[in-house]
């Protein structure tokens, strides 16, 4: 399960933003998570509850916006969405195919990404 991993980064690094500006309390993160990261959200949310118990973090709320995946199209330089499909999620395996000439010579352009948007604190 990487999203613990993925929450206690996020944590560390919203701990020390919030110390830095000198909040009392974090109330909401604001996250981009890339649709290709393989990130589950409940579970990053539920595991985020664990590693800032007992912390200024504690009780934030985790808001979530999933980024879709991209690819260029190394044949016809075209960028497809793709989507993560159930079997890939088992599997980790997923070969991009073209939208526009059908090719797989493809590379991910985007969606791969966590990124921390903004944090809400109570000063």
């Amino acid at each position: 399960m990487h999203e613990f991993a993925f929450a206690s980064d996020i944590f560390e690094i919203v701990k020390k933003t919030a110390y830095k500006y000198k909040a009392k309390k974090v109330s909401t993160v604001f996250l981009e998570i890339g649709a290709l990261t393989l990130i589950v959200p409940e579970l990053l949310k539920e595991s985020f509850k664990i590693v800032t118990i007992g912390s200024i973090v504690e009780e934030a709320l985790l808001d979530i916006e999933i980024i879709p995946g991209q690819i260029r199209c190394m044949d016809c330089d075209s960028i497809s969405n793709v989507k993560i499909t159930k079997e890939s999620q088992l599997t980790g395996l997923q070969l991009f195919q073209c939208e526009k000439c059908n090719s797989m010579n493809t590379r991910i352009i985007e969606g791969k990404k966590v990124n921390i948007k903004n944090i809400r604190i109570q000063e």
